[in-house]
Order: C-alpha cells, then structure tokens, then sequence
C-alpha cells in the first residue's frame, strides 16, 4: 500500500504545484454538488406534501407550493451552471498539464541513450506513456473530490434516513461491496491488457503509418501492397479488439449482476419503508423522501466505490509513468566532461580494444576493436552487412557508451569531453539522414539554428556541397519550404537531399568528418558527384565514411575491413589487395559487376 500512496501523493503533488487554482476550485465544487441532493430532497418532500395539502383541501394557499418550485428551478440551475464551468476549468486544466507531460516524456526520450532505440521494450513503454497524461493525472485528485461529494451526499442521506429507522442505512450500504469488488479485478484486467496489447498495437500502427504516408505511398501502389497491409492491420486490429470485446462483455455481465443485487437491496428498503408506513405516521412526502433517499445513497455508495476502483486502475498507469520518468539510465549514458576538443587535433583518435553490446543483451556487436588515425588522414570502413561498421562510427560519434575499452581524442579520453564541444566539432552524414520538412536555410543550418540568420554562411556551405545551384532557382530561394507534407513546398530528388546533408554537415565546420554510407540510396553519377565533392572537401581533414562500393574505398589513405563485429584488417587498397583477404574477395566480387 506504501508504493500505491507514494504514485498517487506524486500524482497529487504534481498537479498542486501546477494547477493549485483548479484543486481548490474542484475542492469546493464537491462540498457545494455534495449537498444538492439532500437540499433537492428537502425541497421535493415540502412540494409534495404542500401539494397533497392543497388537494386534500386542508389548504388554499398556493404560495409555499411556487416558492418551493422556483427553489427547486435555483437549485437545478446554478449546479448546472456550476458543472459547467468546472467542466471548463476541467479541459483548460487537462490541457496544460497533458503538454507539461508530454514535454516532460519527450524531454527523457529524446535525452535517452541511442542505443535503447533499438531495444523493442523501449519502444512498447514509450507507446503506453506517450499519451493522455494530463487526464490521467486529474483523474486521482477529481476521484479524491467526487469521493468527498457523494461522502457529503453519502452522511446528509444516512442522518436523514437514521432519524426513521437505522436499518435503511444498512440495507442501502449492504450492495455496495461487492460491485467495488468488481471494479478493482476488472480495472486491474484492462490495465494488464492493455500492457500486453501494445507490441501488436504498435505493428497495427506502422501498417496503418505505411497506407497513410506519403513516402510509403509510391511503393504501396507499385508493389500492390495495399491488400496485404490492410490484411495486416486488420487482423492485428481486430485480434486486439476482440480481446478487449472479451473483457468488456465479461465486465458487463458481471456487473448486471451487481445490479441485480443492487435491485434487491433497493426493495428490501422499500419494503422496511412501506412497513413503517403502516406502523408510523408518514406523509406521502416522507414516503417519496425516503425511497429517493435510499436511491440516493445506494446512487452515493456505488459512486464512491467506482472512484476508488478508478483510482486504484488509473494508479497503475500514473505507475509506470512515473516509472518511466525516474528511469535510471546512467549506466548507459555517456558520462561527460567539460574538457575541452583539441583543436587541432595533433596526435589524432585511437580507440583501444573497444567492445560494445546493447542494453539487456549479452551478444557483443563490437569485441576488441583497436586502431588509430592519425590528423588529417582519411580512413574508410568497409565490410559486408552486420559487420558492425555503423556499430563502430556510432561508438566514434559519442552516440553509444562502450561496454568495454575506451577512445580518446589527442590522448584525452571522448567522456572527458563536453558533449556541445564534442558534437560541435564533428561533421557527420548519416545514410539516412533526415529529410526535414523546413526551409533550406533551416535544413542546413539544422545544428546550429541560432546562426541561421547568417545566411551568408548558410551560402557558403551550400556552394561548397553543390546545393546552391538548383536553391537559386527555387521561388523563396534558401527560405523555401522543402517537402509537401504540411505547405506547397519543393520535393528534391535523392541527389539534391544528398547535397542539403552535405551542406548542413559543412555549416558545422567540424574538425572530424564522417560520413555513414551516405550514398546508398543514389544513382552511379549522383553517387560519383558525392565523392568527389567529399575528396575535395576532406583534403587535409581527419575523415572516417562508410561505404559499401570497394570503388570508392580507395580513395581513403587507409581501409578498416570489418567481419562479425571484429576488425579484421587494415591497411591501403594496394597492401589489402596484396593479402588476398576478405576486402579482396569483397573486391574481387563487385569487380565481376563491371567485366
């Protein structure tokens, strides 16, 4: 019980440090709704016997009758208006605290190591979290004050019904129970569903993602995907709901139960009230009073026990929120410095037997690697796929922490080093990199944005990549939207989005320049325009890239050859070809492709 007040008293301390308006308004709200219904009470019970005077002719005044009606219309007027305006307190509440949430989410999953992106379990929790926080939040401390307003409800009901007889109040309470019983299994059914739901309900997601996107959408139609991936996302969408269907039918059923029992304590009470009837004096108001009154607490004690049950099934989503949120990723963040990057680089990068393996796996991707690189030298990495050569450039950009051994920049070790100093002096390419829908000036100037008002460094770098020629002949020149997806902007061919890349990693004017097989997706002469572009560029420069075209490896002064997450061999085109090894045979084997 320790764990579930410590979730809520987070929950309830969140949203009174935030929203303490609203809790205060809520507070009063459900003391004020609490006794509408025994003054509405009162007030039916005088109309009805004033009326029944009236008819009985043991009065003529119709005065109490109208007073007592306009009362009536008071009291079902201003609680409408009341919950009115607490249901637009509610949503402008919900609102806020939903975007301080969802920011707070972003702000750990965007700050989480790269490497748990590729951990699926990382995935499903952010799926379950990512969503409905600012409700869910309200809803604790909303049950906390609905509980308060049927409790006031609740003893205004019990003194009334106490000063006829005491056994109305313990038949009323008597059905209760049982239905809050109910409640707590199911809601705690739906939440576990719920959970094990999510791989599925995240594949449903992607399928749907792929008929709707507008990227997907070429291929959808070429390979005549639509069938299977309607297929795809219909089996999982209904395989889902069914289950959900399933417990939703239990539940039902079982709650008509409880109104069944509901319903018979309800006559057992109008029984005892008909008995007393006979056996006391009783106006016709009284009698309507109090089966309205048992109505009203058995009505009062079902709603208290449905909002403790909401409680206890919102508590296990506030739960793993929380759980999220105070997730302790530091053995796997990269501890960092405030050292500063050598500039320049003197003596060059090594890395020393590194090793790495991803967050809850015991398979190493990397085991072992060593080698140098000396300053201005350029070095290409080569090896067939799930070699570890992406593994590796990430391990070299700071992005995953290693498990094992250590790299270090002029002999100062990377963690040593601010992370802003560090990423600043690097320029990177990856081979997907993103397509941003922004304008040119931002694409480019993407990891710097507060310089991208000097446009004419923006210029600069996109002269250098290529980039300028065809940003020139645009409309709105470098403030031109690319991509269609939210404007009428420019759609650029794989060429030209190469060329913006190159730019954005030039803007950045790094001392390091790696490049991630960043001409993958392009055609031979594009391709060959990226290279000689990245020769131009990297002359005299310390540069590490990627490629999986032998080709293009040569141009390097140095080859890393990678095989099974090991580094199997190193040395110049001419020395590898010479050892008849794996880069030969991979060699040898893309050579056929041209003879």
């Amino acid at each position: 019980m320790k764990m579930k007040n410590s979730e809520l008293l987070k929950a309830f301390r969140y949203v009174w440090k935030n929203q303490r308006i609203w809790v205060l308004f809520s507070a009063l709200i459900s003391l004020f709704m609490g006794l509408i219904p025994i003054t509405n009470l009162w007030v039916v019970k005088e109309l009805i016997n004033e009326v029944a005077a009236v008819l009985g002719g043991a009065k003529q005044e119709y005065t109490a009758s109208f007073l007592l009606l306009l009362a009536q219309f008071a009291l079902l007027f201003v609680s409408s208006a009341v919950l009115k305006g607490q249901e637009l307190l509610d949503k402008q509440t919900e609102i806020k605290l939903d975007h301080d949430l969802q920011q707070m989410v972003m702000q750990k999953t965007s700050s989480a190591p790269l490497a748990f992106y590729d951990v699926p379990a990382f995935h499903d929790t952010i799926e379950r979290v990512y969503t409905g926080h600012g409700i869910r939040f309200m809803q604790p401390v909303k049950n906390i004050f609905e509980i308060g307003r049927y409790f006031t409800t609740l003893l205004s009901f019990f003194a009334f019904l106490l000063s006829v007889h005491w056994g109305l109040v313990l038949v009323s309470l008597a059905g209760s129970i049982p239905v809050l019983l109910v409640l707590v299994r199911f809601g705690n059914q739906r939440f576990h569903l719920r959970f094990h739901q999510t791989p599925l309900a995240r594949e449903a997601s992607y399928l749907k993602h792929l008929l709707i996107d507008r990227q997907a959408a070429k291929e959808v139609r070429l390979f005549q995907m639509k069938e299977f991936l309607l297929r795809g996302w219909s089996d999982k969408y209904r395989k889902n709901s069914q289950e959900l269907l399933k417990l939703t039918r239990r539940e039902k059923l079982a709650m008509i139960g409880m109104d069944g029992l509901t319903a018979l304590f309800y006559v057992s009470a109008a029984g005892l009230i008909i008995w007393l009837a006979r056996t006391t004096k009783v106006t016709i108001g009284d009698f309507v009073a109090l089966g309205q009154a048992v109505q009203g607490t058995q009505g009062a004690m079902n709603g208290i026990v449905t909002h403790l049950a909401r409680i206890h099934e919102t508590r296990l989503y506030i739960r793993e929120f929380f759980q999220f949120i105070e997730l302790d990723l530091s053995a796997y963040e990269i501890k960092r410095g405030t050292a500063p990057f050598p500039r320049p680089l003197e003596t060059g990068i090594t890395v020393d037997n590194l090793s790495f393996c991803y967050p809850g796996s015991e398979r190493y991707t990397l085991r072992n690697v060593s080698f140098s690189i000396s300053p201005g030298e350029r070095i290409a990495i080569v090896g067939e796929n799930g070699s570890g050569k992406t593994t590796l450039v990430k391990c070299l950009m700071g992005l995953y922490r290693l498990s094992e051994g250590q790299i270090r920049f002029d002999g100062l070790p990377l963690e040593e080093i601010g992370e802003s100093e560090f990423f600043r002096n690097l320029t990177v390419i990856f081979q997907d990199f993103m397509h941003y829908d922004f304008t040119v000036r931002e694409n480019i100037s993407i990891g710097q944005l507060e310089a991208a008002a000097d446009l004419e460094r923006v210029k600069r770098a996109a002269q250098k990549s290529g980039a300028d020629r065809f940003v020139q002949r645009m409309a709105d020149g470098y403030d031109t939207y690319l991509g269609r997806s939210f404007r009428d902007g420019e759609d650029l061919s794989g060429g030209q989005w190469q060329k913006v890349a190159l730019a954005r990693a030039l803007f950045s004017d790094g001392q390091v320049i790696i490049l991630d097989e960043p001409t993958a997706a392009l055609d031979p002469r594009a391709e060959m325009e990226v290279f000689q572009k990245f020769d131009q560029l990297t002359q005299n420069s310390t540069a590490v890239f990627i490629s999986h075209r032998m080709a293009a490896a040569r141009m390097a002064d140095r080859i890393l050859v990678m095989k099974d997450g090991a580094l199997l061999e190193s040395g110049s085109h001419e020395e590898l070809m010479a050892l008849g090894g794996e880069y030969q045979r991979m060699y040898d084997m893309q050579a056929k492709w041209y003879v």
